[in-house]
């Protein structure tokens, strides 16, 4: 099982994915209730670098910065027809000539929640940066006291590259990530 490119054109923020029982669709001014809605609740904020409420202002300028920016694709995850989750892609440039990208997820509340949602996007996230944008290398970074986000990251394959104000930076290859995906799909056949 891998992610599927299923419609949309030109940048690959405007394309829409499946596979693992979820589908990602590029964040519209729709998702932006729910988006901030899950982002202000305490156990996702309080895992991020800026842990500031979210206003419905603040929200809307996030969203017309990220809109037009090609070294970014943000995408909302959606399961069984439910706005559930939130991911993204960055680089430090154009996002298809990048060797190394970087990015987060995270899952929202909702109704359609479940323990293996957070590796589904995690296998998208991934299955994009090293199948669709060639990437060599995906680095991403948690709290230093998350001990869900350091074990989940650990059975990925991910392997830690620095510690810093309290975070630990963590990073996976292609081929790293191809031998634990072997491990892991079987959950989802």
């Amino acid at each position: 099982m891998n992610a599927r490119f299923v419609k949309g054109k030109g940048h690959i923020k405007n394309m829409i994915f499946e596979g693992y029982g979820i589908q990602i669709r590029p964040v519209t001014p729709s998702d932006l209730p729910a988006l901030r809605r899950w982002r202000n609740s305490p156990n996702i904020s309080q895992q991020m670098a800026d842990i500031s409420h979210i206003t419905p202002t603040k929200q809307r300028l996030w969203y017309e910065r990220i809109i037009n920016r090609l070294e970014e694709a943000h995408w909302v995850v959606w399961c069984k027809g439910v706005r559930t989750g939130y991911m993204n892609l960055k680089g430090h440039d154009s996002i298809y000539s990048q060797k190394s990208l970087n990015g987060g997820l995270y899952v929202g509340d909702s109704k359609v929640k479940h323990g293996l949602l957070g590796y589904a996007i995690a296998f998208m996230q991934l299955d994009i940066a090293f199948k669709f944008l060639f990437s060599i290398k995906y680095e991403t970074s948690f709290r230093e006291s998350n001990l869900s986000a350091r074990r989940f990251n650990k059975q990925l394959g991910y392997l830690e590259v620095s510690r810093k104000d309290g975070f630990i930076r963590v990073a996976i290859t292609h081929e790293s990530y191809n031998n634990s995906k072997a491990r892991l799909i079987r959950y989802f056949k």
